[in-house]
Parts: structure tokens; sequence; C-alpha cells
């Protein structure tokens, strides 16, 4: 049945005028809120993020927000495999830092671009594998059945984006960037719970350290880039200046540290957009 309903949204969305493509899975957005656990993972994560003394009412609006944004992550996603230069300007009437992403591929090493599980997160990526022409390795966990997974591969490599199976993400990533490719990450959600222990809302929290290892070991720049959806629709796209790791010998010191730098730019951003912060997933343990 989900192989199928994606198959049908694929084939519809691209021509849904967006104005109402938008309005309607907000909508779904809405329905998702109305029968959601209030004491949800979601939830939880809000609180942190909101404070713990803010009113029930606020984080209900914020978490409704969330909700909404989600659904329309749905839509960008269902109609992305049909995004035209053109159409994806439309989309994007602010793009400030592009230039940061143009200079880290000058140097010949790859980039490691990614963001949270925040606003219109696709955008990004497309940005990338669309206004480049760069092709881009994005490491995702599986969707069952398998050929879910294997028609969304299908979908995403007509933009240049290779979905890799975390299993397999490892080599891929480090011939893409050998070859001066992007490599596409997720930066506020360790899926393998091997990653150092960072701060982030003022309490500890395990963060994937796979993107700064790369980066000290093959020398390649980090960049974190939001895509913050308007209430047009419409996104800004703010690029990050590639993170400076420090080098002080000491490597477990010197990864720890530049996740924690990542976790704070993640936690500016999310701070000032809660509602554009779409992690459904445990984060903290307490």
């Amino acid at each position: 049945m989900r192989y199928i309903f994606y198959r049908l949204a694929a084939a519809l969305c691209p021509h849904v005028p967006p104005r109402l493509g938008f309005w309607f899975f907000a909508r779904m957005g809405d329905l998702a809120f109305l029968f959601s656990n209030r004491e949800s993972t979601y939830i939880q994560n809000l609180r942190r993020v909101l404070g713990a003394n803010t009113p029930t009412a606020r984080v209900n609006a914020v978490a409704r927000a969330g909700y909404q944004n989600l659904l329309k992550n749905y839509f960008d996603l269902f109609r992305g495999h049909a995004m035209t230069p053109a159409k994806l300007r439309e989309q994007l009437p602010e793009l400030r830092g592009f230039e940061h992403i143009e200079n880290a591929l000058k140097q010949g090493k790859g980039a490691i671009i990614g963001s949270a599980h925040f606003g219109a997160w696709d955008i990004i990526i497309q940005l990338a594998a669309i206004y480049l022409q760069a092709r881009v390795v994005l490491p995702v966990e599986r969707l069952k059945p398998a050929k879910l997974f294997e028609y969304v591969q299908k979908w995403r490599s007509s933009s240049g984006i290779d979905v890799i199976p975390l299993e397999h993400a490892p080599r891929a990533m480090i011939k893409a960037l050998r070859a001066g490719e992007i490599v596409g990450v997720a930066f506020d959600r360790d899926i393998l719970r091997n990653g150092p222990i960072v701060n982030f809302f003022g309490s500890p929290t395990q963060m994937s350290d796979g993107a700064v290892q790369l980066a000290f070991k093959f020398d390649a720049p980090v960049i974190v880039g939001f895509s913050i959806r308007r209430p047009d629709n419409r996104c800004a796209v703010v690029i990050e200046p590639p993170v400076k790791f420090e080098k002080t010998g000491d490597l477990q010191k010197d990864i720890q540290a530049g996740v924690q730098k990542v976790a704070s730019v993640m936690e500016r951003y999310i701070r000032q957009y809660p509602e554009q912060w779409l992690m459904f997933q445990k984060i903290w343990e307490k």
C-alpha cells in the first residue's frame, strides 16, 4: 500500500499547483496533529527547545505548525523529481551563502553538506545537484518494502542524487569525496548511537561524528545549511561558512569539539525557528 501511495503521489504532485498542494498537505498535517500523542517524542523534543516552563498552548501551536511543515515536505518530496532549475528558482526568493558551496568544491576535495531535520531540508540537496550539476551521495535508512526504496532511488537519481543505504554508505561517501563530489548528511541524529556526547539545548546528547571524522581524514569542508520555509511556502536558504575545526593532536577530543561546533550552529537556527525542526525521533535519553 505504501509503495502504491508513493508512486501515485509522485505521478500526481508535479502537476498540482503549488498553492493547492501545500494547502492540502498542511490540512493533512492538521489531522496528524489532531490525532497525535501530546506526550510523544516530538513534543518532548520541542519542550527541550522551548523550555520546561513554556505554556502548553505555545507548545501545541509550535507542534501543529511542525506537523504542517512535515507534510509539506512530503509534497516537496513527491514533486522534487520533476523540479527544474527554473521551478527551483521560483521556490527560492532568498539564497544566502551559496558561494560557500561553490568555493568549497573548487578545492577538489569534495564537500560534506548537511542540515538538521529542519525546514524544507530537501531543497539544500536539490540546490547542489541542480544548480551545480554536481553528483550528491545521500546516505539514508532503507525504506520498506524494498521496491519502494528502489523506486525512490530511481527518481532521486534523475536529479543527480544517489541514495545509498546506510550499510553501504561509508565506502560511497569516501569515494564521492575523493572524486570531488558532495556528501549529503543530517547532522542532528546519531542513528548508529556511537557518536560523542555534546551539549545540545543545555543537556548532553549523542550526535553523529561521521561527517567530522571524514573532514579530518580527507580534509573535506563541512558546510551546514538551512532552508527556512516561509508563510508563502517559498524558502529562504542560508548556507553557513565551512565549519572551522581545530587540530590539537588529540584526535578524539578534536572530533568531539568539531561535533559540538556543528551542534551549536544547529541550535542557533532551531531556537529561532522551533516549528521548523522536525525531529520525531528520540534525541535525549532523559
